[in-house]
């Protein structure tokens, strides 16, 4: 379609209705094309003196056109559009405004309200599954029945699995007085033998099984302890001794502990890399580096009262580092 660039239109001339006079009329394109830029950009690197002076650095016109088009219309346009910036830039503050607004004032707190509602429903809904699901015994033959009632490959059949390793290495005094829940892809199962006093939980977390255990004493803390041998350096050492402080008991073990902390340290590194220590006040803690073939015995002389003895048994090289570092002791 053509630009309808010269319109003629029909006027009649005052107070002559017989002659009509053609009047040239600009068109709407020729009216925006007067406003929009024809040259190259170059001539725009003094833009803003042009807009002093009214007129866009851009306008196809000669000098003495644009001065006869800034005298008629320049500060009208140039008041239009600063006009228009000034708009455009008071609704980008507004929205700026309105957003952060939103973001502290509205969103978050709905946010921080939709996780404590789903906090309560979790507590809701393990609090009725306490309630409905009935504690079976515990014990390992339970777990093995329990787990030939689970199909195969299932999350709550790999959670027995689990649990029957684990729960069979644990002391007595653990299994006699444990309660251990389940919970394995929205499946609950509870196992229970005497009072229930320490606590297993059996979770399927991403994918993996973990087993955790919450002592009720740490009596349990360090019968569960003792089943293993523990890594023999001195980070070990010092976390087992502020265990038991923290729960202020078995001071007669915390005694012992304290000896090896001080005797320890001083060893060559030909022991310290290489031995077993076998800990006996009131209860027996192992710990071992490498096989283990310096043998190092902490225990009470008597009874209670008798001094805490320190005594290591080392051969080969061992007993030699010992002897130039130590002497004789």
């Amino acid at each position: 379609m053509k630009d309808d660039i010269s319109v003629l239109e029909p006027l009649l001339e005052d107070s002559d209705y017989s002659n009509l006079v053609p009047v040239q009329r600009a068109s709407y394109i020729e009216k925006l094309w007067g406003i929009l830029p024809h040259r190259p950009v170059a001539p725009c690197l003094n833009l803003w003196n042009h807009f002093d002076h009214g007129m866009a650095c851009f306008s196809h016109k000669t000098t003495k056109e644009q001065a006869t088009m800034t005298e008629a219309a320049g500060p009208p346009v140039k008041k239009k559009i600063w006009a228009l910036l000034l708009v455009l830039i008071f609704l980008a503050i507004v929205l700026i405004v309105l957003s952060f607004f939103y973001i502290f004032f509205i969103w978050s707190p709905r946010s921080q309200t939709a996780q404590v509602e789903v906090g309560r429903i979790r507590e809701w809904e393990n609090t009725t599954e306490a309630i409905l699901v009935v504690p079976e015994k515990l014990s390992v033959a339970n777990l093995l029945e329990a787990r030939s009632q689970e199909p195969p490959q299932g999350a709550m059949r790999n959670c027995l699995d689990e649990a029957v390793l684990k729960f069979s290495e644990e002391p007595d005094v653990l299994k006699k007085n444990a309660r251990m829940v389940l919970q394995c892809n929205g499946t609950r199962r509870e196992f229970l033998s005497g009072e229930g006093e320490n606590n297993i939980e059996v979770v399927w977390i991403s994918g993996r099984v973990e087993y955790l255990v919450h002592e009720a004493s740490p009596e349990v803390r360090v019968a569960r302890l003792s089943l293993h041998p523990l890594p023999l350096n001195l980070t070990t050492i010092i976390g087992v001794r502020q265990d038991l402080a923290t729960e202020g008991a078995l001071e007669e073990l915390q005694g012992c502990l304290d000896k090896v902390v001080q005797e320890f340290p001083r060893e060559p590194m030909a022991v310290q890399n290489n031995a077993m220590l076998m800990v006996s006040c009131g209860a027996e803690l192992r710990f071992i580096a490498g096989e283990g073939q310096t043998e190092i015995n902490v225990y009470r002389e008597g009874n209670t009262d008798g001094d805490i003895q320190y005594q290591v048994k080392a051969s080969g090289w061992a007993w030699w580092a010992r002897f130039f570092t130590r002497g004789s002791t």
